[in-house]
């Protein structure tokens, strides 16, 4: 083996070592590429399942709001019905005492 052929053989060999190092680089890339888009799929599909869940938890409460509120303004309408209710019959009796009392005061 000459000097020639031993320096050839040298530099394919560089030329290889250069060209699969361009090649791992390249796969590096790729993978690296491919790994951030996967990580993004991935957060966004999160994003996704999250933002579903608190939707879902929010449209609970809004319910369990309109629910204690329905019970709130029961028991307000009630309440109210009972004022009434009591009133009226005051008013009656209120009634007759002014005209007692106006008959009365015109009988003096």
């Amino acid at each position: 083996m000459g000097k020639a052929e031993i320096l050839q053989r040298i530099k394919d060999a560089e030329a290889k070592v250069r060209a699969m190092t361009k090649d791992a680089e390249e796969k590096r890339k790729q993978l690296q590429a491919e790994g951030k888009r996967k990580a993004l799929e991935l957060t966004e599909a999160a994003d996704v399942d999250l933002r579903r869940k608190l939707d879902a938890e929010i449209a609970a409460a809004k319910k369990e709001i309109e629910r204690r509120k329905a019970a709130v303004m029961e028991e307000g309408q009630k309440k109210a019905s009972a004022l009434v209710s009591g009133a009226k019959q005051r008013v009656q009796s209120t009634k007759e005492y002014v005209l007692s009392e106006f008959e009365r005061a015109e009988d003096a």
